[in-house]
């Protein structure tokens, strides 16, 4: 009888022994235990942090997702040995999915979460959030494979204090279901101008997918012109209890320089008003134009963000 010998697999160690080892045991991936700490966490900055507080609302807990998913990382106790890696004690977090989000960091937690995202062997889409921890972070993880398509160093984050400045636009609505087919092109021709790709290129059933969400929720505004085709749109791309996040502010060219961008955005903003207390946005500081028009509406700047697109 012929012999069979089995191959055991080669050992590699978890999520956690390799953020741990590669970080001295400063870093750690997060569990049940630690998702009160994390949700207060995100709650002491609800502008910053408003994407980790909508996933934490939606019932999003700090558990990882499954081997290979999606996970938060923790520092605890500031280091300290008699708290380290105790749930209850947390400093820092960081999202990581397919895209990562530092959450509480300074510019030396960024940069251990750098480190010990790069012990994690993953390719990420891109690194956002406060500039200093983000751009710390990518110095450690740029040592790995993966290079940046584009830094975005400066990207002031915004809030709107009271009511918007200027008069709201009243052309400008949520976008209905059966307008499916209208709003997509102006999405892809926003995510274009300002990526330079297509986002149907790649993921298309997941981009198709997120507009259709964002038009069911109510969070998908526009302008239709007298032939129907859209001369404005926005979306709330995030939202939480106490913050919405404006994006995907586009005029189409042809209407662009005859004052439409003001009134429109101040009625995106007089919407998100309705929705939460908070009203953010972050925009590139070279975009002069956007900055101008937020400006009038009366958004002020809080903080600002970075942007590492991979």
């Amino acid at each position: 009888m012929a012999r069979i010998l089995s191959r055991a697999r080669p050992w590699s160690p978890s999520p956690d022994d390799a953020v741990r080892r590669a970080t001295g045991g400063a870093v750690r991936v997060l569990s049940h235990a630690d998702t009160t700490a994390l949700t207060a966490l995100a709650a002491s900055d609800p502008v910053a942090n408003c994407f980790v507080e909508s996933m934490l609302e939606k019932g999003r807990d700090a558990s990882p997702v499954r081997s290979g998913g999606s996970l938060f990382l923790g520092i605890s106790g500031a280091g300290s040995p008699a708290t380290m890696g105790r749930p209850g004690a947390l400093e820092a977090a960081c999202w990581v999915g397919a895209n990562v989000v530092p959450i509480g960091a300074t510019a030396e937690s960024g940069a251990l979460f750098g480190v010990a995202l790069a012990a994690l062997h993953r390719r990420f889409a891109s690194v956002y959030g406060p500039r200093e921890a983000v751009l710390h972070l990518w110095k450690e993880l740029s040592r790995g494979p993966q290079q940046a398509r584009q830094i975005r160093e400066n990207q002031p984050l915004m809030v709107l204090p009271g009511a918007p400045a200027v008069e709201p636009s009243p052309r400008v609505r949520p976008s209905r279901t059966d307008e499916y087919s209208v709003v997509l092109p102006a999405c892809v021709a926003m995510f274009e101008e300002e990526l330079g790709f297509s986002p149907l290129l790649n993921g298309a059933v997941q981009y198709r997918l997120r507009v259709e969400d964002l038009i069911r929720n109510g969070w998908s505004l526009v302008d239709l012109d007298d032939s129907g085709q859209v001369r404005f749109k926005a979306d709330l791309g995030v939202v939480s209890a106490q913050c919405s996040q404006i994006q995907g502010v586009w005029v189409a060219p042809e209407h662009r320089g005859r004052g439409l961008a003001a009134p429109a955005v101040a009625a995106v903003a007089e919407h998100a008003r309705g929705i939460a207390p908070w009203v953010s946005l972050y925009v590139n500081s070279f975009n002069t134009a956007a900055l101008r028009t937020y400006r009038t509406v009366g958004f002020e700047q809080v903080g600002t963000f970075a942007t590492v697109l991979l």
